[in-house]
């Protein structure tokens, strides 16, 4: 991911967080991504900190109380900031029990004040099912961070369930998002050839390729391979959408790196159609053997 890049993501994760709109904060667009990342997290430990006393002994006599009162009280007395936090207090087991009786719009407010961190084992054990119907409902809302750190957390068929709810465009806007960039390898592996081939499409066609190239270069080994070879093997619409878009936003140093991968042929058809100030000399680009 190129600098200005980690920072945008930054933004976004900061803005959500603190419930403002990401154009408010463009005053931090210079700010190193780390520098960003580090305040996001000091203020999530502060929110969730805070009065963890009282969470914890709520979170202790909530084990026996039967799981269909806990979710009445979840809705009607705690309502959704306050049952996130005691999410990650509560028995995993237990915690899903009661998720299983809450309505997906309420499962979908809590998830956004989630800290996934302090409910993973919760959040690996959700059906897929459930899991399916809360993205629908965040995807909707275009709650993309909020699905963005969950990624990292949910299990394999758990992914795939909310993969199949969401349009390859909802998914660009998730992957840029992602908490956990090595979880886009994961990600990749459940997608497929067909809706790699997909995603490409939605990126061409929405404009979305700052999401696409960044998805790209966080890949590694295999991945990274099959993403450079079906992005060399789209058609000249999309190709020249990737490149346009490359020479717009400067990220040349995020495109060039996928010719590394490809074989000889493929590269060959992608560096014709490069302009000039994009060609690559030959000591960026090796030749395979």
């Amino acid at each position: 991911m190129s600098d200005a890049l980690a920072t945008r993501s930054e933004i976004l994760k900061l803005a959500r967080l603190l419930e403002r709109d990401p154009d408010t904060l463009s005053y931090l667009d210079q700010v190193p991504a780390d520098d960003i990342r580090a305040l996001r997290e000091l203020t999530t430990e502060r929110l969730f900190d805070a009065g963890s006393g009282v969470l914890s002994r709520i979170a202790l006599a909530s084990r026996v109380i039967p799981t269909g009162l806990m979710a009445t009280l979840a809705q009607r007395t705690f309502g959704p900031f306050l049952t996130a936090r005691i999410a990650g207090e509560v028995d995993p087991g237990r915690a899903v029990d009661v998720a299983a009786k809450l309505p997906p719009p309420f499962l979908a407010d809590v998830a956004i004040d989630l800290d996934p961190r302090r409910a993973h084992s919760l959040i690996g054990q959700l059906p897929p099912e459930l899991i399916a119907e809360v993205t629908t409902e965040l995807t909707r809302r275009e709650e993309y961070v909020t699905m963005g750190r969950a990624v990292g957390h949910i299990a394999p068929e758990g992914l795939r369930a909310a993969l199949s709810s969401m349009t390859d465009g909802e998914l660009l806007a998730v992957a840029f998002v992602i908490e956990d960039k090595s979880a886009l390898d994961g990600l990749i592996d459940e997608l497929g050839p067909d809706r790699l081939e997909g995603v490409l499409a939605a990126a061409a066609d929405d404009g979305q390729w700052l999401e696409a190239l960044d998805l790209f270069a966080s890949l590694s080994g295999a991945r990274a391979e099959m993403v450079a070879n079906a992005v060399a093997g789209s058609d000249e619409r999309v190709l020249d959408s990737l490149i346009a878009a490359a020479v717009d936003h400067e990220l040349a140093d995020l495109l060039l790196p996928m010719l590394e991968l490809l074989d000889p042929e493929a590269r060959e058809r992608v560096a014709a159609r490069l302009p000039e100030s994009l060609q690559p000399s030959s000591s960026e680009v090796r030749s395979n053997p």
